[in-house]
């Protein structure tokens, strides 16, 4: 009598092996258009905007404008500044929306990017501005960073974590030397929020995320072969 063959499960599909929503890069595309159109506007001073959308210490905490927190995020101090920014935006928010959700993951962009500001403006001199999309972009790459570790289980840990530290590098080493005008603490808040946001949105759809896994029934005649 034969005897059956062992099988194994092989996982070969997660939902970051599909496409990504089509419509993702069109809704990044549009939303990195408005951030370069209401920096523009604030770098022109058009009607006078510039002067209620920098946020520093004395003006958010001082005298309680907290709505600068927010506006702060679209002023940059010049071209290079808003180019560097909008490019990863566009990219990562990109795949952010394109497997997360249009609209959930440009909210909470948005949300993450004024408490980001709440969260370093403290630490600044008083009248101190602090202004870009810099904190949004990071946090950005690290929500992507840890939900591709999480979810791409087709690889390795080592694998991953080669991947992970591999991009996180080429995406967020400085280029430059050190630069007194760049908040770098925005930059790390905001990619530590990102991992939190990433790590609590796992832990709230883990079942939605596990569930989109695709495995294979594989027939081996190593009969030691593991059971998963």
């Amino acid at each position: 009598m034969d005897h059956p063959q062992p099988v194994v499960f092989v996982l070969r599909e997660t939902l970051l092996s599909r496409k990504p929503d089509p419509l993702a890069a069109f809704a990044m595309a549009l939303a990195t258009l408005l951030v370069v159109l209401i920096s523009t506007a604030s770098r022109v001073d058009f009607a006078g905007v510039d002067s209620w959308m920098r946020a520093s210490r004395e003006a958010v905490f001082v005298h309680h404008q907290y709505w600068r927190a927010w506006t702060s995020l679209f002023v940059h101090g010049d071209a290079k500044h808003l180019l560097s920014n909008v490019f990863l935006f566009f990219i990562l928010g990109s795949f952010l929306t394109g497997y997360f959700g249009i609209c959930r993951v440009l909210l909470w962009a948005l949300v993450f990017g004024g408490f980001i500001n709440l969260l370093v403006l403290p630490s600044l001199p008083l009248e101190v501005d602090l202004i870009g999309l810099s904190g949004v972009v990071f946090w950005m790459g690290g929500a992507w960073l840890i939900l591709y570790f999480l979810i791409d289980r087709k690889r390795s840990l080592v694998q991953r974590s080669l991947r992970v530290m591999g991009i996180g590098l080429a995406l967020f080493m400085p280029a430059e030397a050190f630069d007194p005008s760049i908040s770098y603490e925005s930059h790390l808040v905001g990619f530590l929020l990102g991992i939190l946001a990433g790590l609590l949105y796992f832990s709230f759809e883990r079942k939605k995320l596990r569930g989109a896994e695709v495995y294979e029934i594989v027939r081996t005649e190593d009969e030691n072969s593991p059971d998963f």
